[in-house]
Formats: structure tokens, sequence, C-alpha cells
């Protein structure tokens, strides 16, 4: 079995109007590609964590248990629980998000995130974090100043640079830009896909449930939906070829992984 990667930014259908696969269908898929292990990150709720941790155990996948959190200027943020603490905290961080923001609206004021980065691993972000919107912007000054913020709070060794390549236009781009950035801070990289299917074919009920949660037809949502098929669950060897020129990026999932393999939800 190739153990070569862990995929860390994972949404189910408890994204709501945006995840297009189950716990089930995603922790089978995830055993099948011979995964390390498999994080939950869905949007801004930990609705599925305990069921995902339940349906991990009875496959014997590790299970890691994260959330993708919206900040209140719109950007994303990648957090993982390391710890019993640091789900404790990812718990509160999302709590704050819905007191700031609405229902349908959350946003995490990060003036709060300093009391609550104990037992939490952040990544950067998708294409919509913080650190890729200012370099998008030329704002490489803004950009390091926001990742050396991260590194005060959470530390060195419990913050990643994200990088994904889903073959979308820009994407080359940005990754180099982001790995520039890593290196000249002294971060570490970390791949993800920011998975939304756990095969291509379920990319058209994707399509379906973006148009539905912005009451659009799907001829009217081509701006909203993404940009191709390529949000699904790949395998080992898929992420080694897509990251062949920042391989330490594949091999950084597995260190990540290895360090939230201690905290099990369904016991701690």
């Amino acid at each position: 079995m190739n153990t070569s990667y862990a995929e860390l930014h994972c949404h189910t259908n408890y994204s709501f109007h945006d995840g297009a696969s189950s716990v089930e269908e995603l922790l089978v898929r995830s055993k099948e590609l011979g995964h390390r292990a498999l994080a939950i990150t869905d949007h801004d709720n930990l609705c599925g964590a305990m069921h995902f941790a339940q349906v991990a155990n009875s496959l014997d996948v590790q299970a890691i248990t994260g959330a993708e959190v919206t900040l209140t200027d719109g950007s994303h943020l990648t957090l993982l629980a390391e710890t019993r603490q640091g789900y404790s905290n990812l718990s509160r961080i999302i709590s704050y998000s819905y007191i700031s923001g609405e229902r349908r609206d959350p946003g995490f004021d990060l003036k709060h995130m300093p009391e609550l980065a104990e037992g939490l691993i952040l990544l950067t972000g998708c294409r919509q974090g913080r650190l890729p919107i200012l370099l998008e912007q030329g704002h490489q000054a803004r950009a390091q100043d926001q990742l050396r913020q991260y590194l005060d709070w959470f530390g060195t060794s419990n913050v990643f640079v994200e990088l994904q390549q889903n073959l979308v236009q820009g994407d080359t781009r940005r990754n180099r830009q982001l790995v520039q950035l890593a290196r000249e801070t002294g971060v570490e990289v970390v791949a993800t896909n920011n998975v939304h299917y756990h095969v291509r074919e379920r990319h058209q009920l994707h399509e379906c449930l973006v148009s539905i949660k912005h009451l659009k037809s799907l001829e009217e949502s081509h701006r909203e939906r993404r940009a191709n098929s390529e949000f699904y669950l790949k395998s080992p060897q898929e992420m080694e070829e897509l990251f062949s020129d920042y391989p330490e990026a594949v091999t950084t999932t597995l260190r990540i992984a290895e360090r939230c393999s201690s905290f099990d939800l369904t016991k701690d």
C-alpha cells in the first residue's frame, strides 16, 4: 500500500451545498487509495466530525479533525486539531465565527486567535486564503507580515504554507509565489487538493449544489462553480506527480498526520 500522502483538506456533505460526497464515500475511497490519513475540514462547522471519526475507526483509517474557517474579511484558513485542547479551541473559534457573523455568513475575528491557537495546526488556506489573495494583489510585504503574525500566534512548527494544484489558471504562479514566501520566512509547505467529492464523476452533483446555494440555474452560476472537475480525492501517486516540483510538500502531509494521530475524537 502506498502511504506517501495524507489528504488534509477535504469537504464532506456537511459542507452544506459545497460537499458532494458522504463521509462513508470519502473514507472508503481514501482507504482504497492507500492514504496515510484523511482530514475533515468542512466549512465553518464540526457537524460531521464525530460521524467521520466513528466511520474512520470502523474502517481502520486515521481521521484528522479540522475545519476550514471563514474570517471576517471572507478569506479562509484551514485548521487541524492535534490535541484535545486543539479541538476545544477549534470549537470555540467556530462559535465565535457565528457570534461575530450570522448563520449564513460566519466570520472569525483574528483578534481572538492568540488565545485559541494552542493545540492547533494552521494551514494557510486555499486560493481564498489571505496569503494567496495578498500575493495575487501584489502585496508581497503584507503577505509576509501576515505569515509572521501566524507564526507569532501558533509557533513556527505549527504553521504550514498550503499549496494546491487543481490545474486551474493561476495555480502554478500562485504556488511559485507561496513557495518563495515560505522559504523567505523559514516555513514549510504542504500539499492539499481541496477535495469536494470522492470521485471525479461526482463533480456534476457538486455543480448542482453550488447552483442551489446561490439560487441560480447551472447556466447562471458559471462564476460561482469551480473551474473544472479536479477537486476529487486523488491518489498519492497523482499528488506526487502534481507536486513533482515541490516533493517536500507531499511528504510534509505524513508528518502532520503523524502529529495528529494521538487525538481520537471518539475517545478523547
